[in-house]
């Protein structure tokens, strides 16, 4: 990529200057310790910052942010809807997370939803947009391995604090109904616009490597299945539905790398937290937007038999919070509609299911930076399409998973 295309550190010293007013830093050094690597961020670039200074009444203080800042490339900007992806993440940290804080606050909740990074600033101008973030790996938290599912704990986890953060979304339409319609407002179905952008290459089959070793294992009826799965995958943002009484306000993006866990001993064999990373998908829709993209792109194939289990504690968690915050769960979400709304919506983790496994897969080699894709005049969809170098280790991660749908009648 063209490196003009990357933000320079006059650009960083210009972000951070007004947060580091407003921390009444006046004497301090600026140390780029690092940034993303390739791919990492498809539409922004990371970096590492670290900042050690001394306030108007001579107080030593330390700061370690993490700065998201759009892709400059001007060919990727006409191919994808960047500035509005970055506006929406702006939006849920100055706009809908302080809602979301005061509402918690005002019900005395002593273990709230605040399973994100703090926020500092944001910046929008011309061609650039920035967030300011704190550096989570400083305070102790690290990503899952990409290349490996998340076992029972991890995914326990983070399916309990989805139900947290669904909760709030539940009880505000409960008791304040106008209050949530305001802050459903402030979001854009991102994924409505992608489709629009990134058109799909014409005659593909986004199933054809799971076809291709499903055909390898004479599974005829998955076959079958997967082809139709196809058809119907094309018109699945036609069934979002903001209006939906039981919509929510979602995280959005649910893959490996928009977590970061905290363990409670060096070997990580204690799981104490987790970390919701990246809101640019954030919008209205059915809570199993995020269920089935996270399950279907996390689970392990060990896991699968407890899928009914899982979504149980997923249930219990909704519920515990939702009546912490005052609104009755079997008047606001029903078990039953739950599981009607799986059978409604469950076909967006469906679709999300063989690209995002094949962004964990990925070794840096095949790793595309779409700001470069844009700029060599190559089509986005591309990037997403061709094969992994471990096709087996993709057949495990996918095969089970179409069958645990199709068991469910999801497809």
């Amino acid at each position: 990529m063209n490196s003009a295309n990357r933000s320079t550190r006059a650009d960083i010293e210009n972000w951070l200057r007004p947060v580091l007013k407003k921390e009444n830093l006046e004497h301090y050094s600026i140390h780029i310790s690092g940034s993303s690597e390739k791919g990492d961020g498809y539409l922004g670039d990371v970096t590492f910052v670290e900042i050690r200074g001394t306030t108007n009444t001579y107080e030593e203080k330390s700061y370690d942010f993490v700065i998201k800042s759009g892709k400059k490339s001007s060919q990727l900007r006409q191919m994808i809807p960047v500035r509005n992806a970055f506006e929406n993440e702006i939006n849920f940290y100055n706009e809908i997370l302080p809602v979301f804080r005061e509402f918690q606050a005002e019900k005395g909740i002593t273990d709230p939803f605040d399973n994100i990074p703090k926020f500092y600033n944001s910046i929008i101008e011309e061609k650039m947009e920035v967030l300011i973030l704190g550096n989570m790996k400083t305070s102790g938290y690290c990503l899952h391995d990409r290349f490996h599912p998340m076992d029972q704990e991890h995914i326990r986890k983070v399916i309990k604090v989805y139900g947290k953060l669904h909760a709030i979304s539940f009880a505000l339409r409960d008791q304040k109904p106008e209050v949530f319609k305001e802050l459903g407002g402030k979001l854009t179905d991102m994924m409505k616009l992608m489709t629009k952008s990134i058109k799909p290459i014409e005659g593909t089959n986004n199933y054809q490597d799971i076809i291709k070793i499903a055909k390898e294992k004479k599974e005829d009826d998955v076959v079958t299945k997967l082809n139709i799965l196809n058809e119907r995958a094309k018109r699945q943002n036609e069934i979002t539905d903001p209006s939906d009484p039981y919509a929510v306000i979602l995280h959005g993006d649910c893959w490996n790398n928009n977590f970061m866990f905290k363990y409670a001993d060096n070997n990580k064999t204690k799981l104490s937290d987790v970390c919701f990373l990246d809101f640019q998908l954030s919008r209205l829709a059915s809570p199993v937007y995020d269920l089935s993209y996270f399950l279907f792109t996390c689970l392990s194939e060990d896991d699968i038999p407890n899928f009914d289990e899982i979504v149980n504690v997923y249930y219990e968690s909704l519920s515990e919070f939702l009546r912490k915050l005052g609104s009755d769960p079997d008047k606001m979400f029903p078990f039953e509609e739950l599981q009607n709304q799986w059978k409604r919506f469950s076909l967006f983790g469906l679709t999300m299911l063989p690209a995002i496994i094949k962004v964990c897969l990925w070794d840096k080699d095949e790793v595309n930076d779409l700001a470069e894709v844009a700029e060599s005049g190559r089509q986005i969809a591309a990037s997403f399409t061709k094969e992994v170098k471990s096709i087996e280790e993709f057949g495990k991660r996918t095969l089970p998973i179409i069958k645990l749908a199709i068991d469910k009648g999801f497809m």
